[in-house]
């Protein structure tokens, strides 16, 4: 099976290299099928370092790092080649070094890329909902910016992720997302179906934090992975689907770097 990777038309620049990848082209068994790039489920290591590899050769890249992602703000500068940030918790990072893969995992949380093709500074960020109104796209921009970038520099590209129609939420998260000032600025953001049940457009918070914070050319590749879940991991639909109580799912990838 061949490895698939997307890309947006607003992000063409031969100095990166970049793909928000599917669940496809991997080594993993299920319910981990195929390209499960997570090391914090039951799959696997070998194969999990085994799909990575597949993943930095299809990119061209020296190394790719990883975050243990925990719904945070936290954003990690990587300043020098031989800090090992690997694993650490966060759930963005920033760089302006070469080789140097940017990746995010995600089963239904947006992965968010950033360019500034001006400086040749990269930026992905992790966005569930909690990150996402926490204004994680806030933090990373502001650590771009702390080497070097210009906001009106920058392009953000949403992946692949879980869209209005698949994402019912109840009254306890629709209060936080309401004092938000995404769904101020717009209300489309929440649709109150009946009492206590809410659709959510996250990729639309996100629109509307990227433009809070300043940023102009803003991509979205559409894809929701709830309904697509033969390309992507959604941990959404696997509980839907699923009568046991531990969801066993995997994570796709997104990553971002700067060629050699």
């Amino acid at each position: 099976m061949t490895i698939l990777k997307i890309q947006h038309p607003i992000l063409d620049d031969f100095k990166i290299t970049y793909g928000f990848f599917t669940r496809s082209g991997g080594t993993s068994k299920k319910p981990f099928d195929t390209l499960n790039c997570s090391f914090n489920n039951e799959d696997s290591l070998k194969n999990v370092k085994e799909n990575l590899e597949l993943v930095r050769k299809e990119l061209n890249l020296n190394t790719i790092i990883q975050l243990n992602q925990t719904h945070s703000t936290d954003v990690i500068t990587l300043k020098d080649e031989s800090e090992n940030f690997n694993l650490k918790e966060a759930d963005g990072l920033v760089t302006n070094l070469k080789g140097i893969g940017l990746s995010i995992l995600g089963a239904d949380c947006a992965p968010i890329l950033f360019y500034d093709n001006a400086l040749k500074i990269i930026g992905a960020c992790h966005a569930g909902w909690r990150g996402a109104v926490n204004n994680i796209i806030e933090t990373t921009v502001t650590k771009m910016e702390s080497i070097g970038s210009k906001r009106n520099n920058i392009t953000a590209i949403i992946g692949p992720t879980i869209h209005k129609k698949s994402y019912e939420i109840k009254e306890d998260v629709a209060t936080i997302v309401r004092s938000s000032l995404f769904y101020k600025e717009n209300r489309s953001i929440l649709f109150n179906r009946k009492k206590d049940e809410y659709l959510f457009d996250l990729p639309l918070l996100l629109k509307e934090s990227l433009k809070l914070s300043k940023i102009k050319k803003i991509g979205d590749v559409g894809i929701d992975t709830y309904t697509n879940s033969n390309l992507f991991f959604s941990h959404r639909k696997s509980t839907h689907e699923s009568t046991k109580q531990k969801i066993k799912t995997g994570r796709q990838i997104s990553v971002i770097g700067i060629l050699n």
